[in-house]
């Protein structure tokens, strides 16, 4: 629970009846909720877990325990009902403990400096998650969304209760596929297969596009031509064999293990491939920035993001994630080699029909495979080396992979192959799944998209559609904000994605998401648009105050002037906040976050209409200032819980 509740468990604590029975603070906090009814009580505290070691029925040991009560300070009255200790607390107190800790925790000036909510409870441990994964040669999509925010909003929930946090984007840049794009520029575009030999930059100014086009051109074509799907592994193994005999130091006496021709095809096929990842990096760059990410490439090697990991590592992970592509398990690292190697050291691996695989669930289950029947190795296998090394170079605590639920299987693979090779810290990893992204069809019906059918919606044309949704709004209801180019840009940006983001978040994350342009865009609803109205309002409020009575000083506001049933279920929901970040946190689980602020803006509507006829700055002074010390509270809390599920504030729309 969070720190209302251990204040008033720390008083509980006191009385008679819990010192006796050996109910300490803490015991009473953890075992705290909210009666179903809010005339029964403020808190309940549940004796079940109690009743057997005292030797009481539950409803017994609740009598027995308010015996001793001495209803002071926070508590004010203290009942049994049942099985439960119901108590009321002292509203003036309570409302004024509360408004304290969130104005003590957010006392900076800027959003960024806003704390309450944060803890210091996974102070010295470490989560490496894994996040948004896209394939190189191919544009961000709608898919990819989730994995990205989802996994973005984890890693800001953790890092609020003291975690340092990875995140890393595990590049899909190797494999099968990329032999096939490279078949495919070889054979539709042979003057760039020629300028490999002497260029390092030989796709000129090709796009990510482009080069989709190009592989899914060649792919389908290969399809019923196995004479085109032969060319797609023979590259990829080309490129594979050059990476190995570059790694492979040659034997005493033993020459190169390629020939010239080898070679020359090998440098061909490995500038192509370079050059498509750092022309699929550079696209993916403008669609991190337009979602608010930072990644960086592993290792970091531009002097000043290096010197940063070097003097302030835990302001570099906080600032940015990282990417590192499977091909770094390859190219660089080469511990799929060895990974391999000691499956088979280990007669954990053993070969099926020409494979080389780990049979993680039985000999009647799907194996793992580690290498293919063509000697490529499998992203089974660079999977496997990737949690190795995050092990071994970060020494994780716990490690979350966030991906789509139709990868159940692998994950569980995955873990359970990693255990057999010996590695315990397997059983702290998780898979993140989360639902599907759905789009209603010209049938009504509605579905995901799909890059194979031509239905995929790419991530830049939806957020574009957002933005210039909220533009469009911008010029109907506010032209003097519209005459302002660079401010409604900026809202327009912050605004229309953040439309995108809040709906994506505000669900549990294994629902399926209804993508519905209208409630996305709701400017009454519970969307992205209304949440950032409501933290707006709150600020002109203040400025409504300072233009009838100068500068407030919110601390001077008056909390036993708060005396409405609506002004208390506020004060209640900014005292759950924390819990509700700490919860989110620990089950990675981001819409706890988003329905608590969806709730406190209801409550805060439903307090906007009981005060139409005094106001909340109405002709009282010091009931005006009780009350915006109130909007105050909750404008920190509505801008500290955005801030988590990595949405950018405005101050004004």
């Amino acid at each position: 629970m969070g720190f209302l509740e251990d204040r008033v468990a720390a008083e509980m604590a006191q009385w008679s009846g819990f010192a006796a029975g050996g109910i300490d603070a803490k015991k009473i906090s953890e075992n705290f909720s909210r009666p179903p009814k809010p005339e029964l009580g403020d808190l309940a505290f549940a004796t079940f877990k109690f009743a057997k070691d005292a030797g009481l029925k539950p409803n017994e040991l609740a009598a027995k325990l308010i015996e001793g009560a001495k209803p002071e300070g926070l508590v004010v009255q203290a009942n049994a009902a049942g099985p439960y200790v119901n108590v009321r607390l002292n509203r003036t107190l309570a409302a004024k403990a509360v408004l304290e800790e969130v104005e003590m925790r957010s006392a900076g000036a800027e959003p960024q400096d806003w704390r309450f909510g944060d803890s210091e409870a996974g102070r010295g441990k470490t989560l490496v998650i894994d996040l948004s994964s896209p394939n190189i040669a191919k544009p961000l999509a709608v898919h990819h969304l989730r994995s990205t925010m989802i996994g973005y909003s984890i890693k800001k929930l953790r890092e609020s209760q003291g975690w340092r946090v990875v995140g890393i984007n595990h590049l899909g840049d190797w494999g099968t596929g990329f032999g096939k794009l490279i078949a495919g520029i070889k054979k539709y575009f042979p003057q760039l297969a020629e300028a490999a030999k002497t260029s390092d930059r030989p796709l000129g100014a090709m796009t990510v596009q482009e080069l989709n086009e190009t592989y899914a051109r060649f792919n389908k074509e290969s399809k019923d031509d196995d004479g085109l799907a032969e060319a797609g592994r023979d590259e990829f193994a080309v490129l594979e064999r050059y990476i190995e005999a570059l790694l492979t130091k040659p034997a005493e006496g033993e020459g190169n293990r390629l020939d010239d021709q080898a070679r020359e095809s090998g440098i061909v096929n490995f500038r192509i491939w370079e050059h498509a990842r750092e022309i699929s990096l550079t696209e993916f760059e403008r669609m991190y920035t337009h979602l608010g990410l930072s990644f960086r490439m592993w290792p970091v090697v531009d002097e000043v993001h290096a010197k940063v990991l070097t003097e302030e590592p835990e302001s570099f992970y906080r600032e940015h994630c990282i990417y590192v592509g499977e091909s770094y398990y390859v190219t660089a690292e080469d511990l799929c080699r060895r990974l391999i190697a000691d499956a088979v050291a280990n007669k954990v691996a053993e070969e099926s029909e020409g494979a080389l695989v780990i049979f993680t669930h039985g000999a009647k289950k799907p194996p793992l495979m580690l290498v293919k029947n063509d000697g490529a190795t499998s992203y089974h296998a660079r999977d496997m080396a990737a949690a190795l090394y995050r092990k071994r170079h970060w020494g994780l605590d716990e490690m979350t992979y966030v991906v789509g639920g139709e990868q159940k299987l692998h994950f569980e693979q995955l873990f359970k192959a990693l255990e057999l090779l010996g590695h315990d810290f397997a059983k702290r990893c998780s898979h993140t799944d989360f639902g599907l992204l759905l789009f209603q069809q010209s049938d009504g019906k509605w579905a995901k998209t799909s890059t194979r059918k031509g239905t995929a919606i790419m991530l830049e044309d939806l957020l574009d559609e957002a933005v210039q949704a909220v533009r469009d709004i911008i010029a109907e209801k506010n032209p003097e904000l519209a005459q302002d180019a660079s401010l409604r840009e900026h809202i327009a940006h912050a605004v229309g994605v953040g439309a995108v983001v809040f709906n994506d978040l505000k669900n549990g994350r294994r629902n399926n998401i209804k993508f519905d342009w209208d409630a996305v865009l709701d400017f009454q609803g519970e969307s992205g648009p209304y949440m950032q109205m409501q933290y707006v309002r709150m600020g002109s409020v203040t400025e409504k105050f300072r233009a009838v009575y100068g500068e407030p000083v919110f601390e001077d506001g008056n909390a036993g002037r708060l005396n409405l049933d609506e002004e208390w279920r506020i004060v209640q929901q900014l005292a759950g906040f924390p819990d509700a970040v700490a919860k989110a946190s620990s089950e990675f689980e981001p819409s706890i976050v988003a329905r608590h602020l969806v709730e406190l803006a209801s409550l805060t509507s439903s307090w906007w209409t009981a005060t139409k006829d005094t106001r909340i700055v109405g002709d009282d002074r010091e009931l005006s200032l009780a009350r915006l010390r109130l909007v105050n509270a909750i404008r920190k809390v509505l801008g500290r819980g955005l801030q988590l599920l990595g949405m950018e504030l405005v101050e004004r729309m």
